[in-house]
This record gives C-alpha cells, structure tokens and sequence, in this order.
C-alpha cells in the first residue's frame, strides 16, 4: 500500500499474531491505532472507508468509527467469519455497506446472512508469475535439474518459521534417507529475519538451497512441497504443484480453535475444492514421521501425483479469470456513486 501511495498511519503489519493469547501482546498498540484513526476522521471527513482483511481489528473498533463518521464502509478481503468467529456478522451486518471478496464460498455464505456481497475472484491469478521457463529457472536458481526438487514453505510470521522450520528440517532428513539424492527449496519471505533460516544451512545429510523472495519462481521449478496452511497454498495450487498441508500453533491457541472452528478443512485449497484435494497434517498429526511419509507416497506414485493435479487446476478454476484488483476497483467506484 505504501509502495502505491497511500498514507500509512499506523504500521500494523509489524502486530501479526497467530491467535488471540499472542495479539494481546499487542493491546497497547491498537489502541494508540484506534485513536489515531478516531483523529484521522475528524480532521479528513472520507467518503468511503475500505476495510482489508484483519476482522478482529477492523470489525470492533475501524467499522463502528467509520460508520458513525458517515463514511461508506467497504470490505476488501473478507476475514474468516466463515470459519468461525460468525458473531462477528453481527458487525459486518450493522457497519458494512457491502463486501467484496476473493472465494465463491465466500460470496455464497454472505448471500446467505443477507450481506451485500460481490465476488471478485483472487489477484493471484493476474498476479503470481515466474520470471522465466521451468529450465531458465533450475539454471538461475542453481537446481540440479536430474535431481527429485522438494519444496520447503514454513509460512512467513517469524512464529510460524519458529514452529515449523525444525519440524520441516527433520522431515526433510527423513524424506532423504527414503529418497537418495532428493533436493530441498525453501523461498525466504522478504521480512523474514536471515538468522532463522541458519540451521539449514548448518544441516548435514540434505541439500538445501535458500532462495530470498523468489517464491513464484521456486514453486515452478518443485516437484512437490511441504506447505504450512496460508496463502502459500492457494499460490501452490495455481503452479500445480502436488503438496502436503501442515501446521502447528501454540497449545491454548490450537484449543481455542478446536472450540470455535466450523469448517471440515483448514487448508484454504481444499476449502476451494470442496473436498480433501490435498493431505492435512495439523498440529498433533504434523510430525516428521507423517510428513516424510505422506511426502514420500506422494512423490512415488505418479498416479496419485496426476489426479492431485488435476484437482488443483480445478482450484485455479474457481479462483476466477484475471482482473479481480479491477473488478474491486470498480466496485468501490459503483458504490460510491450510488
């Protein structure tokens, strides 16, 4: 946002949380952030108030402030209501004029709590390229090209390289040991800090490349991955890549979401699919032994690997044609018009 141009008053990307034990840490900032933005509308009078993501922040305190201002409040990236957490649609109902959102299953469960909704499809169809061929990049990247490439994503929150990245490497040692010669890829998120990543480099017995910001271009060259639930899963999914799905999260976290969550999956490309298109491991069920061996399986069977592709390309489907970013823009534009 700030690279398009917009005024950031509160740099809020820096209270990322994974739970609501870990954003309480961040309490004293988001209330200095309501009040800024408390001040913001009193000085400026905006005509419309676009909400991106962040439900637990943007539904309680922006929306209610915004709409008391007489602002116009759209949404832009719906948060997971869906999910759990449907007391929120209480606000969404009373604060928001309409949302706009990425998923079809989205668009069907507003319709349904009788929200103004628009579909948009997903920017990562226009968005998410690589720089070059399946062979320019093994080159560039300095993948052996006769060699089995499995991809490695721990997520891009330092909490969850912290949680993930030990499980990963002691899968990966594994996975070597059943496949002789494998080679492992692991895209660094710009932010994520150097010092995090150093035990791969100090791995023995696996061969591990560590690439800086250059995910599209690591996901065209894999074979397969082992992706932490996220949008890395969508982005996988759009490269056809086949994958094993996990995630770990601190035990009162896990719990609470035990409590609350609705959906039978919580790999977003299977929610896209309906179905259970790729395997999960969550929590518990995330240890090295079982995502070495569902890894393993998945890379031994062609067959297995042909039919999860093919459901993969039927996730970039329903993701939409190209040209959500415009079609969003227009539906501000229209709104505003109204």
């Amino acid at each position: 946002m700030r690279q398009a141009g917009v005024e950031l008053l509160e740099e809020l990307t820096q209270t990322a949380a994974i739970g609501p034990f870990d954003a309480a840490r961040h309490l004293r900032r988001f209330v200095q952030a309501r009040e800024r933005f408390a001040a913001f509308l009193t000085t400026n009078r905006p005509e419309a108030v676009i909400l991106v993501d962040f439900g637990d922040f943007n539904l309680p305190i922006v929306a209610p402030l915004a709409k008391r201002s007489g602002c116009q409040v759209l949404y832009y990236v719906s948060p997971q209501i869906w999910a759990w957490g449907q007391f929120r649609l209480r606000w969404v109902k009373r604060y928001v004029d309409r949302m706009i959102v990425f998923f079809k299953f989205e668009e069907a469960f507003y319709q349904h709590a009788n929200v103004p909704v628009t579909w948009v499809g997903h920017p990562l169809v226009e968005t998410a390229k690589a720089s070059g061929t399946r062979e320019q990049l093994q080159q560039a990247l300095g993948v052996n090209p006769w060699r089995v490439t499995v991809g490695l994503l721990p997520g891009s929150r330092e909490q969850e390289i912290a949680r993930h990245l030990p499980l990963l490497l002691s899968a990966a040692e594994r996975i070597a040991w059943h496949m002789p010669g494998v080679q492992f890829l692991v895209p660094k998120a710009p932010h994520a800090p150097a010092r995090m990543f150093e035990p791969l480099q100090a791995a023995r017995g696996i061969d591990v490349l560590i690439c800086n910001n250059r995910i599209y271009d690591c996901l065209t060259v894999m074979d397969a991955t082992v992706v932490a639930s996220g949008t890395a899963t969508v982005e996988a999914a759009l490269f056809e890549v086949p994958m094993v799905v996990i995630y770990r999260t601190s035990i009162p976290t896990y719990l609470a979401a035990r409590a609350v969550v609705k959906v039978p999956h919580i790999a977003m490309v299977n929610l896209i699919a309906g179905n259970a298109a790729v395997p999960e491991l969550i929590q518990h069920r995330a240890t090295p032994h079982r995502i070495a061996r569902e890894l393993v399986s998945l890379l031994r069977s062609d067959e297995r690997k042909a039919a999860m592709r093919k459901k993969l390309r039927e996730v970039k489907e329903r993701l939409g044609p190209p040209g959500a970013v415009e079609r969003a823009a227009r539906v501000v534009l229209h709104e505003l018009a109204r």
